[in-house]
């Protein structure tokens, strides 16, 4: 279960979205545990119904977190461009999960 806590952060363009990517990856309080690139060329869009983004699952560790117990809780950060954004809403989210289940995901 990952996915409790959730986020997603929208760019304008490739270029800051992806210094974003550097500047999480470069944070030493940050541990990346896996980046899925849906926004390769290489990735099957078919497989999302067209939905890409970056998406990735990660830890907080910091005095913090290990005080609290929550250094090992990990967090998903969705990085998307904001025309996937703008169709990223209640009723896109419903006809994804209908697709994926009819996939039999």
């Amino acid at each position: 279960l990952v996915d409790i806590c959730r986020q997603s952060i929208v760019f304008q363009t490739t270029e800051d979205l992806c210094r974003c990517l550097e500047l999480i990856a470069d944070d030493d309080d940050i541990k990346l545990c896996a980046i899925k690139n849906r926004l390769t060329p290489a990735y099957d869009a078919r497989a999302t119904a067209g939905y890409r983004d970056v998406n990735l699952n990660l830890c907080i560790v910091t005095e913090d977190t290990h005080r609290l117990g929550l250094s090992a809780h990990v967090c998903e950060v969705q990085l998307l461009l904001e025309p996937f954004a703008l169709v990223k809403n209640d009723a896109g989210h419903k006809r994804y999960v209908a697709f994926r289940n009819a996939r039999g995901q």
